[in-house]
């Protein structure tokens, strides 16, 4: 998980449309902000933040496939032509994440939760353990 996410940082997408810097002139390149997902790892467990402005939890799925985690958001254009008077609603779009978990996580206890636009998924650690077993040799 932790890969995917680093591959992330150091080869970022492309950025395909041309941006204004500071001094008014055109730029092309891709100039990293602040990435819209952070994860951090604890002590007992994973932390993940997904940014998705204007998703709420029912527009949002996540779940758990083989050993990979996976989220999928989407929110359509409404057709507003029967409300006169009605603003429309500009927040719409599509996300798409796959991320590999590691094996030392407790897969059922996942939690995830959407607040302002925001995803917050919990991956709590699987427990080490310690266990000695003595082997009989034969």
């Amino acid at each position: 998980m932790m890969d995917t996410m680093e591959r992330l940082m150091e080869e970022p997408p492309a950025y395909r449309g041309g941006t204004w810097g500071s001094q008014g002139e055109p730029t092309n390149t891709y100039t990293r902000g602040r990435t819209p997902w952070e994860i951090k790892e604890g002590e007992e467990d994973y932390k993940l933040r997904f940014d998705m402005p204007g998703m709420t939890k029912e527009d949002v799925k996540v779940w758990v496939e083989e050993t990979m985690l996976v989220i999928k958001a989407e929110k359509l254009v409404k057709d507003n032509n029967d409300m006169e008077g009605e603003w429309s609603a500009k927040s719409f779009g599509k996300y798409s994440f796959r991320i590999a978990l590691p094996e030392n996580i407790q897969f059922e206890n996942i939690k995830a939760e959407v607040r302002d636009g925001v995803l917050y998924v919990t991956i709590p650690k699987a427990p080490l353990s310690s266990k000695i077993l003595d082997i009989n040799v034969g």
